[in-house]
């Protein structure tokens, strides 16, 4: 049995996936499970198979589990150190929906405090999710104002909650050198895989599937309070967030960093956020970086949220193209490129942090506003954004919610370098307001800034600065249609407009008050 299976094996590692390859085990090294009873019938509990198969290849110093094509139904499966379960092309994993196959762990594969480890293969992991459309059986207080606006235009209020065996499809805690590699996970009940305080983590060449309008709470990945992480070529289309980097506290200790990440080649999907940093943040996460990414079908493209007291810095966005669509009412997001927010979950929380935070070389086809937001009592520092293209949509939803492209409130050091607002033309919105308003900014550098307001003829200016201080707008262009290209209101000084086109705007700059004249320097 062994001698035809290592075959298969040396051609799976040494050609299909050579970057994270291991030397091949010795036939010895080989632990089939149907040699440990089981079947291959999906209506024969394959549980207790597996894990002898791996307990005798942990207690034989490690090797691979091999699970042949065949369809498996399972409960929790433990991963133990030098253990590398490859579930070949042609096998599927079933979730049992035998609680007792679970114990206390709500997973299907599992680890604690293990090292060197993988999941490997072509085969595949199926969650079976249940669901049921119902009425919404409490407030959501972080969409609170979308609820309403949902409620005010008609939308129907019901919303789908899970039912059936609730587990995770990964749950890795503690663990060291983890691999994850060619494997598809889909329908899954809870998050599909969750890395808790792990270390020097490959995740590569994944599928990841929920259902885009059921999937609630069945988030991609998971990085928690985790370090030196690596995601790379996979595929993720998920109902909740795609890819997310959190910081929790775990078993009355307190939440460590999750720092030196890295997601590249990419392309996901999402009815909430695709590429984000949070909510759960109480610890703090930097040194992180999304890249070279497609960002299809999503609901919100990028967020940062803050609401547990950490410290969020060094975060960068880059190489990205990006298309959004507007979701039912009880996802969070509204379609927008970006939204960062810092905030406090209650009011008791510890305030946290957002600092140098960079967006840069993006193509993107949105439908919402997108927002930075700042706290009363702390503002967020050092946001750059750059080489973007915004391509303004008309809303899929009847519920309506954009209006400006862009709004920035409570921001220290914002630069918009090479950013252009488009709207679209043919279809429109009748809310549709400015390109850009900037609220309580202090040190804003606009270079090379083009646009107008979005609807040709309206009364919105294409730029609003109020209570801006420390500014420049320099080598920037009023696109055909503009009316007002900048309005400046409030508390403002120290504005510079240098070196800018605006032959196309039907006035350059308006102010609330003759008063604030004086704020502006208009130089060559």
């Amino acid at each position: 049995m062994i001698s035809r299976v290592l075959p298969t094996l040396v051609f799976f590692v040494g050609a299909a996936v050579p970057v994270f390859s291991q030397p091949v085990a010795a036939p010895g090294a080989i632990f089939d499970v149907r040699q440990f009873g089981a079947t291959g019938r999906r209506a024969d509990n394959a549980t207790q198979a597996i894990r002898a198969a791996v307990e005798a290849c942990f207690k034989a110093g490690g090797g691979v589990v091999y699970v042949p094509p065949g369809e498996y139904t399972t409960g929790a499966i433990e991963l133990k150190s030098n253990v590398n379960l490859h579930v070949e092309a042609g096998a599927t994993l079933f979730l049992s929906q035998n609680r007792e196959d679970f114990g206390n762990r709500r997973a299907m594969i599992y680890a604690e405090g293990a090292r060197n480890i993988a999941v490997t293969g072509r085969g595949t992991l199926d969650g079976l999710a249940q669901y049921v459309y119902t009425e919404a059986k409490g407030p959501d207080p972080q969409i609170a104002r979308e609820i309403e606006l949902a409620r005010q235009a008609g939308v129907d209020m019901r919303r789908y909650y899970r039912t059936g065996m609730q587990a995770y499809m990964f749950l890795i805690n503690d663990s060291t050198d983890v691999r994850l590699e060619g494997i598809t996970v889909i329908n899954s009940p809870l998050w599909n895989v969750r890395l808790n305080d792990c270390n020097r983590v490959f995740i590569r060449g994944v599928r990841i599937y929920s259902d885009l309008e059921k999937g609630v709470n069945s988030d991609g990945i998971d990085v928690v309070s985790s370090r030196n992480v690596v995601i790379s070529d996979s595929i993720i289309e998920t109902g909740d967030d795609a890819i997310v980097i959190k910081s929790s506290a775990r078993g009355g200790a307190p939440a460590r960093p999750s720092e030196n990440i890295t997601v590249t080649n990419c392309i996901v999907s999402s009815s909430s956020a695709a590429l984000k940093v949070g909510t759960e943040t109480e610890g703090d996460i930097r040194h992180v970086i999304f890249s070279n990414t497609i960002v299809r079908n999503a609901n919100k493209a990028l967020g940062i949220d803050v609401l547990d007291g950490g410290n969020i810095s060094d975060i960068i966005f880059t190489n990205l193209t990006i298309e959004t669509n507007r979701r039912h009412w009880n996802w969070w997001g509204s379609a927008e490129l970006f939204k960062f927010a810092l905030g406090k979950r209650r009011p008791n929380s510890k305030l946290g942090s957002i600092r140098n935070v960079v967006v840069d070389n993006v193509v993107a086809h949105v439908r919402g506003t997108s927002t930075i937001t700042g706290h009363p009592e702390r503002r967020i520092e050092g946001v750059t954004i750059s080489n973007v293209q915004m391509f303004m949509l008309e809303e899929n939803y009847k519920d309506k919610r954009a209006r400006d492209a862009i709004r920035v409130e409570g921001v220290d050091g914002l630069r918009l370098r090479n950013v252009s607002v488009k709207w679209a033309e043919d279809k429109t919105e009748p809310k549709w307001a400015g390109a850009a308003v900037f609220r309580d900014v202090t040190g804003l550098e606009l270079d090379n800034f083009t646009g107008r307001q979005g609807l040709k003829g309206g009364t919105a200016p294409a730029l609003t600065f109020e209570n801006v201080k420390d500014a420049v707008v320099r080598n920037s262009r009023a696109d055909e249609g503009c009316g007002v290209f900048l309005l400046v209101r409030g508390n403002a000084s120290g504005i510079r407009l240098r070196n800018n086109d605006l032959d196309n705007a039907r006035k350059p700059v308006e102010f609330e008050s003759p008063a604030l004249q004086k704020t502006v320097l208009m130089e060559k």
